[in-house]
């Protein structure tokens, strides 16, 4: 039985089954999990050695939050206890001692979640005489998580066969395309939902120095770092 199975047979036993008759447009407490982890495979590729998962918050729009809330303490244990299952099974040691947080966005839909990991930095201060070379790079911000760019192209969407997965159901399996050299050119590949600037849809945006967008209900930045 996978941990996915044990998590739903263990909260519906403890909750004498209460959320199985609901409607099936409703968030199940399962769902959440594999949300979880999705997001934990997220972080098992993107995460440096130095930094650490403190929390993730699980958002639910208005409905579901108030039909969880009265499961909320037996929902963020076993939430905890499938993280920390998968942690070390997965061998994921940022996410060893990571607690979890239900919070309620009006701007979701009902049957919707999104996760956002808080992450920390453990660097260690090393001392030592060298030439600093000065190089600036395009980095990538989602949900709290950075991953530098290297020249090239990066296709972002919700599918499989994409570089940059985000789980949104607002964003289209291959939603846009960025291309990185001198400076970041965005391109939408007609997605369903679109891609904005601010409250502009637009099709293409130049990126010199840095940018803050919006796909589906995920902010994305883009900027300039010098190092």
């Amino acid at each position: 039985m996978s941990l996915l199975d044990q998590f739903e047979v263990q909260f519906n036993e403890l909750s004498d089954a209460a959320l199985l008759d609901g409607d099936l447009s409703e968030l199940q407490p399962v769902e959440i999990a594999g949300i979880l982890n999705q997001e934990l495979n997220r972080i098992q590729m993107e995460l440096s050695p130095s930094e650490k998962v403190e929390k993730i918050q699980i958002s639910l729009s208005d409905h579901d939050y108030k039909r969880l809330l009265r499961f909320e303490t037996l929902l963020v244990d076993g939430l905890e206890n499938f993280l920390k299952k998968n942690s070390e099974l997965k061998r994921i040691d940022a996410v060893s001692d990571t607690k979890i947080e239900i919070l309620k966005d009006s701007t979701l839909e009902g049957g919707v979640a999104k996760s956002i990991p808080v992450v920390s930095s453990e660097i260690e201060e090393i001392i030592e005489i060298h030439e600093h070379i000065i190089t600036r790079l395009f980095v990538l911000e989602i949900n709290g998580l950075k991953r530098d760019l290297a020249p090239g192209t990066y296709y972002l969407g919700r599918g499989t066969d994409v570089d940059i997965q985000i789980n949104d159901s607002g964003i289209s399996r291959k939603h846009l395309a960025i291309h990185v050299d001198e400076i970041v050119k965005i391109n939408d590949l007609n997605s369903t939902n679109g891609t904005f600037l601010g409250s502009e849809r637009v099709m293409e945006i130049l990126v010199e120095e840095s940018v803050s967008f919006r796909a589906g209900v995920t902010e994305i930045k883009i900027a300039r770092e010098t190092r």
